[in-house]
Protein backbone atom coordinates (compact mmCIF):
# COMPACT_ATOMS: atom_id res chain seq x y z
CA UNK A 1 0.00 0.00 0.00
CA UNK A 2 2.86 2.47 0.78
CA UNK A 3 4.53 1.65 -2.50
CA UNK A 4 1.19 2.37 -4.36
CA UNK A 5 0.48 5.61 -2.82
CA UNK A 6 4.26 6.12 -3.51
CA UNK A 7 3.68 6.11 -7.04
CA UNK A 8 0.54 7.49 -7.10
CA UNK A 9 2.46 10.84 -5.47
CA UNK A 10 5.53 10.99 -8.22
CA UNK A 11 3.27 10.49 -11.32
CA UNK A 12 0.69 13.02 -9.56
CA UNK A 13 4.22 15.55 -9.83
CA UNK A 14 5.00 14.74 -13.33
CA UNK A 15 2.21 14.97 -14.51
CA UNK A 16 1.49 18.62 -13.03
CA UNK A 17 5.07 19.44 -14.19
CA UNK A 18 4.51 18.33 -17.42
CA UNK A 19 0.96 20.65 -17.46
CA UNK A 20 3.48 23.17 -15.76
CA UNK A 21 6.15 23.20 -18.71
CA UNK A 22 6.63 25.41 -21.46
CA UNK A 23 5.36 24.92 -24.84
CA UNK A 24 7.88 24.73 -28.19
CA UNK A 25 9.33 27.49 -28.74
CA UNK A 26 7.85 29.36 -31.97
CA UNK A 27 9.72 31.12 -35.26
CA UNK A 28 11.62 33.92 -33.88
CA UNK A 29 9.01 36.26 -36.31
CA UNK A 30 6.02 34.82 -34.66
CA UNK A 31 7.05 35.46 -31.37
CA UNK A 32 8.22 39.54 -31.64
CA UNK A 33 4.91 40.78 -31.95
CA UNK A 34 3.44 38.64 -29.10
CA UNK A 35 5.53 40.10 -26.99
CA UNK A 36 3.62 43.43 -26.40
CA UNK A 37 0.89 41.97 -26.29
CA UNK A 38 1.80 40.19 -23.32
CA UNK A 39 3.40 42.66 -21.77
CA UNK A 40 0.11 45.23 -22.09
CA UNK A 41 -1.67 41.83 -21.06
CA UNK A 42 0.16 41.87 -17.69
CA UNK A 43 -0.30 45.30 -17.45
CA UNK A 44 -3.71 45.28 -17.65
CA UNK A 45 -3.96 42.55 -14.80
CA UNK A 46 -2.34 44.21 -12.71
CA UNK A 47 -3.96 48.08 -13.40
CA UNK A 48 -5.63 49.14 -9.92
CA UNK A 49 -7.50 51.71 -12.14
CA UNK A 50 -9.00 49.17 -14.33
CA UNK A 51 -12.90 48.04 -13.88
CA UNK A 52 -13.85 44.80 -12.43
CA UNK A 53 -17.01 43.36 -12.55
CA UNK A 54 -18.36 40.25 -10.77
CA UNK A 55 -21.70 38.40 -9.83
CA UNK A 56 -22.59 38.30 -6.45
CA UNK A 57 -25.63 35.70 -4.73
CA UNK A 58 -28.00 37.90 -2.63
CA UNK A 59 -29.13 35.74 0.01
CA UNK A 60 -32.85 35.44 -0.42
CA UNK A 61 -32.70 35.50 -4.19
CA UNK A 62 -32.51 33.36 -7.00
CA UNK A 63 -30.90 36.09 -9.46
CA UNK A 64 -27.04 37.07 -8.89
CA UNK A 65 -26.34 40.79 -8.86
CA UNK A 66 -23.67 42.31 -10.93
CA UNK A 67 -20.56 44.78 -9.27
CA UNK A 68 -18.34 46.86 -11.01
CA UNK A 69 -15.39 48.64 -9.29
CA UNK A 70 -11.84 49.26 -9.75
CA UNK A 71 -9.50 46.84 -8.43
CA UNK A 72 -8.14 48.87 -6.04
CA UNK A 73 -11.81 49.37 -4.61
CA UNK A 74 -12.46 45.45 -4.64
CA UNK A 75 -8.76 45.48 -2.78
CA UNK A 76 -9.83 47.48 -0.30
CA UNK A 77 -13.20 46.53 0.35
CA UNK A 78 -11.77 42.51 0.91
CA UNK A 79 -9.17 44.36 3.58
CA UNK A 80 -11.83 45.93 5.45
CA UNK A 81 -13.47 42.32 5.18
CA UNK A 82 -10.68 40.62 7.24
CA UNK A 83 -9.94 43.72 9.55
CA UNK A 84 -13.49 43.70 10.57
CA UNK A 85 -13.73 39.42 10.84
CA UNK A 86 -10.51 39.59 12.92
CA UNK A 87 -12.17 42.02 15.10
CA UNK A 88 -15.07 39.97 15.82
CA UNK A 89 -13.15 36.60 16.93
CA UNK A 90 -10.31 38.31 18.60
CA UNK A 91 -12.88 40.46 20.66
CA UNK A 92 -15.08 37.22 21.73
CA UNK A 93 -15.69 36.97 25.79
CA UNK A 94 -17.17 34.51 27.48
CA UNK A 95 -20.78 34.76 28.98
CA UNK A 96 -20.85 36.47 31.87
CA UNK A 97 -23.02 34.07 34.56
Amino acid sequence: MKATSGFLVTGMVLWLGACASAPPAEAPQAAAPAAPAAKATETARLDPNETVCRRQATTGSRFASTRCQTRYQWELEQREARKQTQEHQGSSTPPQT
